[in-house]
């Protein structure tokens, strides 16, 4: 029998490139494009990114907090 997830744990889930771009509706390759900090492709405010061995990884809690930041009025 499995246990209920709470919504912190639902919100702490590591995602991979490929589940980000579908939360944000691009290309995987957009999503490293984001997570640049240096380089021609340089952003102000990259995605926040765990950079593993086995490749780029993202909570989701920082994913929905960073595209919060994102939002702009007008």
């Amino acid at each position: 029998m499995s246990t209920p997830t709470t919504k912190a744990q639902q919100d702490d889930i590591i995602l991979t490139v490929a589940e980000v771009a579908e939360i944000l509706r691009c290309k995987p390759s957009s999503v490293y494009n984001l997570t640049r900090r240096t380089g021609r492709a340089r952003y102000d405010n990259p995605i926040p990114v765990m950079r593993l061995p086995m490749g780029l990884r993202f909570k989701k809690s920082s994913i929905v907090a960073w595209l919060a930041t994102q939002e702009t009025a007008g």
